[in-house]
């Protein structure tokens, strides 16, 4: 048992069972082919056979395309093995950049090792100052260029490095193919937007193996259109009826900045002139009465797009070249990514001083005498909007063969992510209250009436260009080899070592207005921010002083890994990894890995290892600086005003966004890890193969930061997390909270991952069917030293974030002759939602008094449908339905955790809004 054809066992090689989708044996074959020395994801060393101690998954090309998946990002965000991965929609008013990671059983992007043909990557150049996109970008990996995907569960590889905690991913690009393709395709969701059309182009020239030489290129491009909130009825508005256990519930997510706008009596309360003058509020806002007073609320969640625009294009090339025992190579990648994320017009606070026109005119009739400030949002200068894009450049260079009984490879790589985040919508704080003094800007009046002064006012206010961005580089020099020292009773000692050389560089490149060292933001009129600070601006509603830096980082490492066949049936691994960084010392890090068979059919393996991961250089470098608002809007509670008064500050009138500030941290120590595997694998028949493994991961020192709901829950026992921020516009210093880079403490978290696969003949074709889950066991963070533990299982609470106790998928295929139809069904277990405070409503529509309530998010499954079709064997057409019965996602109340945008009424970090998707793809090789 356990014998793979040659093409299967060339991907399978030290892989410990791992399961191919697509590649499975031929159906009945009984003899074993010759197999390949190959070097697959986690192991230095090239071997021949077929199985291995560490659980990979691997995804071929075939598997790819009857996923339905148009991107990477797609591909790996579905599988079961993969949580707490950012999402595309994270940037709708999430400011992400549009970055897209890739994290294994939800142990973190940052702990999940991408690589491009085995080779690290750059960072993503956007990623932020508290570890958040210290990863991979997804997005600039173009599936049309990808051969196979590996993913190996198990961390802390000795070939690539300790800090691979949660595990590897290792994307693998086509090469030495004379093959050409010309693929177009389009998706089309049923209802709204989110069109996207696509085309890719592929020809290699040359055999490695008869001409000596191969070259092979791939251009694609990709375009997708926005969806908006309103063609969504479960996102189309943060007002939202329903019922649980007979009772009848209200819930508005809204925002207390309306347009007109609402004030501040002089009892504290809040009031809305047009309200009181009309009687209604205006479109987009709705009446509110609470504890706050009788105002109007913004519905922000209706203006919104809840899926971005989105532009990409992608070249790959690999050149080849033999020369004896050796093989010259060069692998570039180059990736261009634009998304266009837009949000409700800009919200701020003004001041309206008494005496002034504004306050004669539109609050002393009212009974406002005092100063106040008006609640505003700036309609008029039209949606704010973030231009995002995203550069990245991989360059390969080496070379690989054998050299005195020694396979090896020796690359020289440099990666690069440029990022740059344009924007408009976003005016100066100052230049708005400029406005307001002069008489232009009345915020007391409907979107669409200000006066002609007052528009080109603010068309002349409205900044638009670049704002923030950054660039990471990675060069790295490593050399690797294997092989056999001596024969043993269950076959060779192989030996496989090797060493690494890699610079890091970080470099935060923040605009002028973005630094707020400008007078004038459009004009780029700076202004003294030493001797007369008053005359900065920032941005209005989001103040921004982040200054730029730049910092880098050294790291060499050496490796050695011995594979010991003791007896035929068992196999025991061993390796060591001693690495030492130019700002946090050195570290050795050991791995054991054993794979037995009792019985032909039965294979059982494990391994146990440790890890060490240094926080990033953002992490460490940057300055204390401003960091935005919170997700989510908070009230004022007594813990929450002593805290302010004990810094000499304020709380934010109403339920609002908080003033966010953040800064490196050169006292951050680097996580330490612990890791296990233990899996069996057992193949009754050559048609059928199960499997589980059972993983654990132990993390000590866990960096990152304190989760706000937490922190804005119980503000006295988190002193530490506070700090002031004053609003350029008013002068009023609000309390912030600060999300600082911290040591948290420990985590562990544990799982099993599962399989089953079968394949049987039937009177109209054969059937391949498989079945993925994942099972998480344990997971408990600690969010301070010392501190309790919590856990995000099936539970959206105090971390902000749900991880899924079940995840899984099932597919089957029918294959025909020219025919292959897959039926695809993707499963997530239910989990309590965020606790919200909402409305009891009788059986009229009354408000009868407020209750704490956490729904019950319901298991979620939908059902994908694929045909491909090939009248001849250079054509090869698919459509297909991606959730084929158009079942919506769950209704929930959660809003700003984790990395969720401004969506509503369903968790946009791990739901599809797209609904019923028809597809469709054809290509031509030739």
């Amino acid at each position: 048992m356990f014998r793979r054809t040659k093409v299967c066992s060339g991907v399978l090689v030290a892989l410990g069972g791992a399961l191919s989708l697509g590649s499975m044996p031929v159906f009945g074959q009984q003899q074993p082919q010759t197999l390949e020395r190959v070097e697959v994801t986690g192991s230095s060393v090239r071997r021949v056979e077929a199985e291995g101690a560490l659980p990979v998954l691997v995804l071929d090309k075939a598997a790819i395309e009857r996923t339905g998946a148009t991107s990477v990002v797609d591909l790996l965000q579905r599988l079961p093995t993969t949580q707490g991965s950012t999402r595309e929609t994270a940037s709708v008013g999430g400011g992400s950049f549009g970055f897209s990671g890739i994290s294994i059983h939800n142990i973190g992007e940052n702990r999940t090792l991408v690589l491009l043909n085995g080779h690290r990557l750059a960072q993503f150049g956007g990623q932020d100052i508290t570890g958040f996109g210290a990863g991979v970008d997804l997005n600039s990996i173009p599936v049309n260029a990808i051969e196979r995907v590996e993913i190996l569960t198990d961390g802390a590889s000795a070939l690539y490095g300790s800090d691979a905690i949660a595990g590897v991913v290792n994307f693998i690009t086509k090469r030495d193919t004379t093959e050409g393709d010309v693929t177009v395709g389009i998706s089309h969701p049923q209802h709204g937007g989110a069109q996207e059309k696509r085309f890719s182009l592929s020809k290699g020239f040359g055999s490695l193996e008869k001409d000596g030489f191969n070259v092979f290129a791939t251009y694609g491009h990709d375009e997708r259109k926005a969806l908006k909130a309103s063609e969504r009825d479960f996102a189309s508005t943060g007002r939202v009826f329903f019922s649980k256990d007979g009772k009848n519930y209200r819930y508005q997510q809204f925002s207390q900045q309306p347009i007109p706008a609402n004030v501040i009596d002089d009892n504290g309360l809040l009031i809305n002139p047009y309200l009181k003058t009309t009687g209604a509020c205006a479109p987009n806002s709705f009446r509110v009465t609470d504890a706050d007073g009788d105002y109007c609320g913004f519905d922000f969640v209706s203006t919104l797009e809840i899926y971005p625009v989105r532009e990409r294009d992608s070249f790959t090339a690999s050149a080849n070249a033999k020369l004896g025992d050796h093989t010259l190579f060069a692998d570039v990648l180059w990736s261009k990514t634009k998304q266009i994320s837009r949000i409700a017009p800009v919200p701020g606070p003004i001041s309206i001083d008494a005496g002034t026109p504004l306050h004669d005119k539109y609050l002393v009739p009212l009974g406002v005498l005092q100063d106040t400030l008006a609640l505003y949002r700036i309609a008029d200068l039209g949606p704010r909007e973030n231009k995002d894009t995203s550069e990245f450049w991989d360059l390969a260079l080496g070379s690989r063969g054998s050299f005195m009984n020694w396979d090896y490879n020796a690359t020289y790589t440099h990666s690069e992510s440029d990022v740059k985040g344009n924007i408009s919508g976003y005016p100066g704080a100052l230049a708005i209250g400029k406005l307001r003094a002069s008489g232009a800007l009345d915020p007391f009046v409907l979107p669409g009436q200000q006066s002609p002064e007052g528009n080109a006012a603010l068309a002349a206010a409205n900044y638009k260009g670049y704002f923030d961005g950054g660039t990471s580089k990675l060069d790295t020099l490593a050399v690797r080899g294997s092989r056999e020292l001596m024969k043993m009773e269950g076959g060779p000692l192989l030996l496989g070592t090797g060493a690494n050389v890699n610079k890091e560089k970080f470099q935060s490149k923040p605009s002028p207005f973005a630094q707020g060292i400008l007078a004038d933001p459009v004009l780029g009129t700076p202004c003294d921010p030493v001797n007369a600070p008053e005359t900065c601006d920032q941005r209005f509603g989001d103040a921004s002083a982040k200054p730029p830096y730049s910092a880098s980082r050294t790291s060499w490492g050496v490796f050695g890994e011995l594979v010991i066949p003791v007896m035929k049936e068992l196999e025991f691994g061993t390796a060591v990894r001693y690495d030492h960084y130019s700002d946090f010392g050195s570290t050795t890090n050991g791995k054991a890995t054993f794979r037995w068979n009792p019985q032909k059919n039965v294979l059982v393996r494990g391994s146990i290892g440790t890890g060490f991961h240094a926080p990033t250089v953002p992490q460490v470098n940057s300055a204390q600086q401003s960091f935005g608002v919170t997700g989510d809007t908070y009230a004022c509670t007594p813990d929450l005003q002593t805290v302010a008064t004990s810094l000499g500050a304020e709380c934010r009138p109403g339920v609002t966004q908080y003033d966010v500030v953040s800064g490196g941290n050169k006292d951050l120590k680097p996580e330490k890890s612990k890791q296990a595997t233990f899996g069996i694998r057992f193949e009754p028949t050559a048609e059928y193969s199960l499997g589980a493994d059972f993983w654990w991961v132990g993390i000590k020192d866990a960096f990152g930061a304190l989760a706000q709901a937490e922190a804005f829950a119980h503000p006295l026992q988190y002193p530490g997390a506070w700090a002031t921020a004053t609003d350029v516009g008013t002068g009023k210093t609000y309390v912030a909270f600060n999300q600082a880079n911290q040591n948290l403490g420990k985590s562990y978290s544990s799982g099993i991952d599962f399989d089953l696969s079968g394949r049987w003949r039937t009177s109209i074709g054969q059937v391949n069917s498989q079945i993925l889950a994942t099972y998480m066991l344990r997971e408990d963070q600690q969010q301070s030293i010392g501190g309790e533990y919590f856990s995000a299982i099936a539970d959206n609470g105090q971390l902000g974030t749900v991880t899924f106790r079940w995840q899984g998928r099932w597919t089957t295929a029918l294959v025909m002759e020219q025919w292959t139809h897959t039926l695809g069904f993707n499963y997530k277990s239910g989990y309590r939602d965020q606790l919200q405070t909402v409305d009891v409503l009788d059986s009229a529509g009354n408000v009868t008094g407020t209750e704490d309530i956490r729904l019950k998010i319901k298991d979620y499954y939908t059902f994908d449908w694929q045909t491909q079709w090939r009248p001849r064997k250079d054509i090869v057409l698919s459509i297909g339905i991606l959730n084929l019965f158009d079942k919506d996602p769950p209704f929930s109340l959660a809003s700003g955790g984790g990395n969720q945008g401004q969506q509503f009424g369903y968790d946009d970090r791990y739901y599809d809004p797209r609904g019923r998707t028809y597809y469709g793809n054809a290509s031509y090789k030739f």
